[in-house]
């Protein structure tokens, strides 16, 4: 592939993205499939992701250990991992989604528990975009209610971030 094309590519993706961002999940679906159908695009599974970082069966469920090791919040904040505002915000998506077992969970509510433990974040987006920017990916939006910039938000944990939660738990213990 030329770097002319992939430039477009590039471009084309960062569009659709602006588009689909605002949007609940099942009207990105529609979008999505719409847009498949338009350009007979047969091979691909709306729906199901095609990165495996994102994919949500590669999430494990943490062994039977990990969930009895932390039974609250406040215990998982004891073991000092988090020194970073992104870690703190990872830290408590993975209480939320994996040991809680919740699928996704909304920044507001990752910051009202960490506020609640005097761990507070002073911009949660901020510490969660830095999550998801980073390769590969910590974190992913997976939806946003209303459309001003102070929206709520709703992400879910990658695989590639519930295994940097498990090394920073992991590295706590061997210490």
């Amino acid at each position: 592939m030329s770097t002319d094309n992939a430039d477009l590519e590039i471009t084309a993706m960062s569009a659709i993205t602006s588009a689909l961002l605002p949007l609940e999940p099942d009207q990105q679906a529609r979008v999505l499939r719409w847009a498949a159908d338009r350009f007979s695009v047969r091979d691909i599974k709306i729906g199901a992701a095609s990165n495996p970082v994102f994919d949500d069966t590669a999430v494990e469920t943490p062994p039977d250990a990990t969930r009895r090791a932390y039974n609250s919040i406040d215990e998982l904040f004891e073991s000092g991992v988090a020194k970073t505002n992104s870690q703190k915000a990872l830290l408590a998506a993975y209480w939320f989604q994996v040991v809680q077992g919740g699928g996704t969970f909304q920044s507001f509510t990752l910051n009202a528990a960490l506020k609640n433990m005097g761990q507070g974040i002073p911009n949660i987006t901020d510490a969660l975009g830095s999550a998801e920017a980073q390769k590969p990916a910590l974190v992913m939006q997976t939806g946003k209610t209303g459309k001003a910039r102070q929206a709520r938000k709703t992400y879910k944990l990658t695989t590639a971030g519930v295994k940097a939660v498990e090394a920073m738990l992991a590295d706590a213990n061997v210490d």
